[in-house]
C-alpha cells in the first residue's frame, strides 16, 4: 500500500497504468485493489482507519462538527466501467459517473479538519441500487398485506427489493447517509459520554427521515440547509379557493435580529456595509418541533445579494439572536468539506482512474480520500517543521508554506530519488551524466 500511496503522491494521479513501471507492476497493484489477493486493500478498511484516527485526534473535545457532503466523481466519456451511473456535471447536465458521500470533522477547540469517512456508490449498480420512492412503495405494499393478513402478489422486481432489504444489501442516498452518520457518530462517541456531535449537511438531506434519524436514533444535533421550495406550517386560501401552504421562505417568523457587517467577500466580490437579517422560529414536522433560521443579506443599497434567503433547520435550541447567529456560523463551516474535495480532485487526480472493475474503483476513490486526509493532518506542522518548509521551497513556494507547495516539493524530491536510482542502475559515469544534463538544459 505504501508504494501505491507514494506513487499517487508523486504522479498526482489515480491512474494505475501511469503509476506502474511495467505490466507486471500494474497487475500487482490492480490485484491489491481488486480483491484478488488475500491481503486486500478495500474501502471498508481504509475508512475504518480514518474514523479511528479522527476519534483519537478529537479525544479531548466536547463538541465536534461532522460535515457531510455528496461529491460526484465525473467520468463523462467512460462507458465500459462496471456499475457506471449518472451524475450531474458543473452545468447541471446528466453525465456518466459515480457518487460519493464524504465526511470531515472539525473540533470546535482546535479548528483542525480531519478526514473521517467516505462512501462510494452508484445508481448504475443494478444489483443493489433501489430508488427511495420504489423502496417506499414496496415496503408499504408489504406492510399493508401483513396488516390485513392477505397474500400480496409481488412482481419480480418487488421480490428482488424485498430480498435486498432482508439481507440489508440495498443502496440509495438515504441508506448511505444513515449508515455513514451512524458509523461516524458511534466511533466518535466511544468512551466519551459528554461529547456532542453536530451534523452539518446541505439541501440534499432536507427531509424528516434525516431529521428524526439524527435527533432520535443517533441522539445528535444537526444543522441542515432547507430547500427553498420547503413549505411552512401556515396555510392560505389561493385564488381558486383552495388551502395551500405558505413557503417557508415567505412565512413571517416571530423573531428578528439585524446587524451590519462592515466588509465581506462573497462570490469573489467585496461588499461594504452589508446588512444581515436573521429571523427564527419553530417549524412543526410530523409531531416534532425544529428551529428554523432564515438569513438575508442586503448590500449597502438595500438589494439582496443572493436571489433567495438561506433557510436552516436545526434541533439546536434557539432562544435568542446569539443562538441563531451561531447556527448560521456553524453551517458556513460546511464549505470546508468542499475545499477538501477540491484538493483531492486537483492534487491527487481523484477522477482520473482508468480501472474498470467496481471493487478497484471503490478502493481507489477511498484511497485517494485517505491520502488527502494525510495532507490535512500535517497542516498544523507545515509552518513549524524545517523539513516541510524546505520541501515547500522546493515546490516553488517562495516563502509560502501550504499543502500545495509541500505536495509539489514532495513530488520533486521523489523525482530526484527516481533519477538517482536510475543513475545507480545504469552506472553512469560523471562525464556521461554531465552530457545528459547539458543536453537536457
Amino acid at each position: 500500500m505504501q508504494e501505491i500511496i507514494s506513487k499517487m503522491v508523486f504522479s498526482q494521479t489515480t491512474q494505475l497504468w501511469s503509476l506502474a513501471e511495467d505490466a507486471n507492476e500494474y497487475e500487482r497493484m490492480h490485484n491489491l485493489l481488486s480483491g484478488e489477493l488475500k491481503s486486500v486493500l478495500d474501502d471498508e478498511k481504509i475508512t475504518s482507519v480514518l474514523r479511528e484516527k479522527t476519534a483519537t485526534s478529537l479525544i479531548d473535545g466536547e463538541f465536534v462538527l461532522a460535515l457531510h457532503d455528496p461529491c460526484d466523481i465525473r467520468k463523462a466519456y467512460a462507458k465500459k466501467l462496471e456499475n457506471i451511473g449518472r451524475v450531474r456535471d458543473l452545468d447541471g447536465n446528466m453525465i456518466n459517473g459515480y457518487s460519493t458521500l464524504g465526511t470531515v470533522c472539525l473540533s470546535s477547540e482546535s479548528q483542525e479538519l480531519h478526514f473521517c469517512d467516505i462512501s462510494v456508490f452508484s445508481n448504475g449498480d443494478k444489483a443493489h441500487y433501489v430508488l427511495q420512492t420504489e423502496l417506499d412503495a414496496v415496503l408499504n405494499k408489504k406492510a399493508k398485506a401483513e396488516k390485513e393478513q392477505e397474500a400480496a402478489a409481488f412482481t419480480k422486481r418487488e421480490k428482488e427489493i424485498i430480498e435486498l432489504v432482508e439481507r440489508d444489501e440495498y443502496v440509495n442516498l438515504r441508506q448511505v447517509v444513515h449508515a455513514q452518520l451512524k458509523r461516524v457518530s458511534e466511533e466518535l462517541k466511544k468512551g466519551k459520554k459528554k461529547l456532542r456531535i453536530c451534523h452539518v449537511i446541505d439541501r440534499q438531506m432536507d427531509g424528516v427521515p434525516y431529521f428524526s434519524f439524527i435527533d432520535e436514533v443517533l441522539d445528535d444535533l444537526f444543522v441542515i440547509r432547507a430547500k427553498i421550495s420547503r413549505n411552512s406550517n401556515e396555510m392560505i386560501v389561493n385564488e381558486d379557493g383552495k388551502e395551500v401552504a405558505i413557503k417557508l421562505v415567505d412565512v413571517l417568523l416571530p423573531h428578528k435580529h439585524v446587524d451590519v457587517i462592515e466588509k465581506v467577500r462573497l462570490n469573489k466580490r467585496n461588499y461594504q456595509d452589508v446588512k444581515r437579517i436573521i429571523e427564527w422560529g419553530i417549524l412543526k414536522l410530523e409531531g416534532a418541533d425544529y428551529s428554523v433560521v432564515r438569513i438575508t443579506l442586503l448590500d449597502r443599497k438595500g438589494k439582496e445579494i443572493f436571489l433567495k434567503p438561506m433557510l436552516l433547520i436545526t434541533n439546536l435550541p434557539i432562544k435568542k439572536a446569539k443562538d441563531a447567529l451561531e447556527t448560521y456560523f456553524i453551517y458556513l463551516k460546511r464549505a470546508k468539506i468542499e475545499g477538501a474535495f477540491k484538493f483531492v480532485k486537483n492534487a491527487l487526480g481523484w477522477e482520473e482512474f482508468q480501472v474498470r472493475d467496481w471493487e478497484s474503483i471503490k478502493n481507489i476513490i477511498a484511497l485517494a480520500f485517505f491520502i488527502g486526509g494525510y495532507f490535512y493532518e500535517i497542516e498544523p506542522e507545515l509552518a513549524n517543521h524545517p523539513v516541510i518548509s524546505w520541501l515547500s521551497q522546493l515546490g516553488g513556494g517562495k516563502g509560502k508554506i501550504t499543502r500545495h507547495y509541500f505536495l509539489e516539493g514532495l513530488k520533486n524530491l521523489l523525482i530526484y530519488q527516481q533519477v538517482e536510482r536510475f543513475r545507480e542502475k545504469t552506472r553512469l559515469r560523471d562525464e556521461e551524466w554531465s552530457d545528459i544534463l547539458e543536453f537536457a538544459l
